[in-house]
Order: structure tokens, then sequence, then C-alpha cells
């Protein structure tokens, strides 16, 4: 039998190859690691901001200006228009019986009335946002009653402040209005609620929770929190 040489100084061709696939099986690696990094880093997770959530909702009371106006006193201006009566000049030029679009019927001792609420309109930086619901109730001879308001707001890849919002599953409006001598009583509250999904950057979940405040000054005002945040302002 002849002896094996070793050689101490060099790799055999063994161990040579078997650290050129090791090598290349750690680059691989680190390409597909980077890869799926780089998609996870797409979106981050986390609370919007306060002037996001302060667009939000200044969005929804816009479109809720102008769904209210369309069905009350036929305002048909696009959202984004600029000068619109703020919502308490509209209910307080809110007359039920006479909208064009309600349907009303009379007895000898009250008229009974359902306004329907329509609006879908575009938003500032994309996408959409509807307002669907009713403002029904009854008044007497003399114009004195009670309305009540369920409205449902679902915005879809509504766009606004740099963050894309939709309804998680909506945003829901209600509210009580009461009518004396054929006059909206002030004051009047609204309040909102439901829930709205975001991002891209940040991206979330969160609720909704703000009252809408109307005087016999005819101001209005909204405050309350949406994602957890602050908001207040004119509405």
């Amino acid at each position: 039998m002849r002896p094996v040489a070793i050689n101490v100084g060099q790799k055999s061709w063994f161990e040579l190859n078997c650290y050129r696939l090791l090598a290349v099986v750690v680059v691989f690696l680190i390409m597909v690691a980077s890869a799926c990094g780089g998609s996870s880093m797409s979106s981050t997770s986390g609370p919007m901001s306060a002037a996001q959530a302060q667009a939000v909702s200044g969005q929804v009371a816009q479109a809720l200006t102008v769904a209210l106006g369309d069905a009350f006193i036929g305002i048909s201006l696009p959202v984004e228009r600029e000068p619109r009566p703020n919502l308490a000049t509209v209910l307080a030029d809110a007359h039920p019986e006479t909208s064009s679009s309600g349907d009303c019927t009379s007895t000898p001792n009250e008229i009974s009335c359902n306004v329907p609420i329509s609006y879908s309109g575009p938003c500032p930086e994309g996408g959409t946002i509807a307002i669907t619901g009713d403002i029904s109730g009854t008044l007497d001879t003399v114009g004195t009653g009670n309305f009540g308001t369920q409205i449902t707001v679902t915005p879809t890849s509504c766009a606004v402040a740099d963050t894309t919002f939709n309804g998680d599953p909506d945003i829901t409006i209600s509210g009580q209005i009461s009518l004396t001598d054929d006059n909206v009583s002030f004051p009047v509250t609204f309040t909102e609620g439901g829930g709205i999904s975001y991002g891209p950057n940040p991206s979330g979940s969160c609720q909704v929770n703000v009252t809408y405040s109307f005087s016999s000054n005819l101001t209005c005002t909204v405050t309350g929190t949406v994602c957890g945040q602050s908001v207040n302002g004119s509405c």
C-alpha cells in the first residue's frame, strides 16, 4: 500500500468546493432576508398624526355639510369647494316638509316626513367619500315636532394629509332635531362613532368618537377623538 501524502499547506479539492458551496448558500440567504425585510418595511404600524386625524375629521364634516345641504336646501357644491354654509346654517334653513327630496304624508293633526340623504364625492388627494341615511319625524299643525337622523359615512380610499382611510366598517352619525313653529330649536347635538382603517405610513385601524354641537348663533363645533388624537374645529 502506498502512503497517502498530506499537504497541510494546501486545502484538498473537496474542502475548497465545500467552502465555495457554503459561501454561495450564505449569499443566497442574505439576499432572501434582504428581500423579505424590504417588503415588510414598505408600511409601518402605528397611530396616525394629530394633523392627519384633524384632516380626516374635517373631511367627514365637509361631506356631511354638502349631503345635508343637498337634501334640505338644494346645495349641490362639490365637497372641496369653498365657501360653503356651515352645518348650523344648513340646519337652520331645514324645513323637512318642503324638501324637494322628502316624502311626507299628512293627516288632520300632523305631517310625517322622511328626507333621504345621499351623497358621493371626491376626496382632496384621491378616493371618494359617500353618505347615506335619512332624517325622519313628525310635525304638528303649527310646525312643532321632532326628527331623528341616522347617517352612514363610507370613505373608500379617501386620501387626505398623506393618509388614506376606509370605513372599518364605516362611520355612523346620529342625532335629534327639534322644531318649534317650523324652525329648528337650538342647541342641536350629533354624535359620530364607528371605525376606520388607514395607511400606508403609518397604518392601522381605530375608532372615531366625535360630537357636533350646533348653537343658535349658527356656529358649529367639532370635538372628540379620531384614532386617539384630539380633534377640534368648526364644521
